[in-house]
């Protein structure tokens, strides 16, 4: 099989939903890829797909800003990727904010995914850039947390995820696809989709439900 562009896999996962994805996932045997319920995308419409840069941080009092990595997360950001904080229970920060969304955008970036706090809404918003998050707040990072490390296994959302994991979240939340599985999960959703549509057409018109689940073993 001819080896899927990295453009090509992001815009055909950003044409399917997760749902289809966390199947495909489960029925691998992967039952804990859907990440809390609890983050999601600042509007229902946000779609991200990409694979995962993955950033550690943690609470951290000094005002020093010339130990701030924050800056340093966007500078190493790649084209199509997403950047996947862990924030070890910080509930007192915006970790991801406005100028952080522009650097990011302006590098390719495809998103982020925080398992905190998330501010500057307003304009995250009305630039369009796909934030998932658990919170939003006013809280400035400087004087309260700090990025520790990055492009290591991290757990964001109660799920773990490695650098390069493939990151997926629409309107239902946000899933992780494994590094090595993220064109056969690809190929295999796309395949379901086209199923679901076949069984939606047959369900309008009017088709029993239960003959349906016996034959196609889903619903």
């Amino acid at each position: 099989m001819a080896e899927i562009p990295l453009p090509e896999i992001c815009e055909r996962y950003k044409r399917l939903y997760t749902p289809a994805v966390a199947d495909i996932l489960d029925s691998q045997g992967l039952w804990h890829q859907i990440m809390d319920n609890d983050l999601k995308g600042l509007t229902l419409e946000m779609i991200v797909a990409g694979p995962a840069f993955t950033v550690f941080g943690m609470s951290e009092r000094s005002e020093d800003r010339s130990i701030r990595k924050g800056p340093l997360v966007v500078d190493r950001l790649g084209a199509y990727q997403v950047a996947v904080f862990e924030t070890s229970g910080d509930t007192k920060t915006g970790h991801w904010g406005e100028l952080l969304s522009n650097a990011a955008r302006a590098r390719g970036a495809h998103g982020a995914v925080i398992d905190g706090g998330v501010r500057d809404t307003r304009y995250i918003l009305e630039m369009g850039f796909p934030v998932f998050c658990k919170f939003r707040c006013p809280g400035d990072a400087t004087g309260r947390w700090n990025v520790v490390d990055m492009e290591i296994p991290v757990t964001v959302g109660g799920v773990r995820v490695h650098p390069g994991d493939f990151i997926f979240g629409d309107a239902d939340g946000v899933v992780v696809v494994p590094r090595e599985l993220t064109t056969q999960v690809l190929l295999e959703a796309e395949a379901v989709l086209s199923l679901e549509n076949e069984i939606r057409q047959k369900v309008r018109g009017g088709a029993s439900v239960e003959k349906l689940y016996q034959s196609y073993e889903r619903f």
